[in-house]
């Protein structure tokens, strides 16, 4: 039997995989879901190595107006490959945001290549 991509992850792709399988899982909580042995630094290398694998996209959160008028955030379009680096490299993108609908926040999203491995 072949062997899952789940259980191939490191630790800190496997924190980072959870991430969109919360609700809202920003970035910054993605540290959370790390193993104490687990070095934050490594958050920002493992993402491009889930980019360049096609199992995720990023997206940064944006306000949503329901038609009531209720409001809330929905997320963006993905970032551009050629700027990912830059945003995972941001150390701000690893801060919880002081805005509580979290605008602006950095994401991810699991990509139909990741669910066709049976993962999810």
């Amino acid at each position: 039997m072949a062997e899952s991509p789940w259980t191939a992850l490191t630790s800190v792709e496997r924190a980072l995989i959870i991430c969109p399988s919360e609700a809202w899982g920003i970035l910054p909580y993605a540290e959370a879901d790390l193993d104490e042995e687990d070095d934050a630094a490594d958050l920002p290398g493992a993402v491009l190595g889930l980019v360049d694998r096609g199992w995720v996209r990023l997206h940064r959160l944006e306000p949503w107006s329901s038609p009531d008028g209720r409001r809330g955030a929905v997320y963006g379009p993905p970032i551009p490959g050629a700027e990912i680096a830059a945003v995972v490299g941001d150390p701000a993108t690893w801060e919880e945001p002081e805005d509580s609908r979290w605008i602006g926040a950095v994401t991810l999203s699991l990509t139909d290549v990741w669910r066709t491995l049976g993962t999810g």
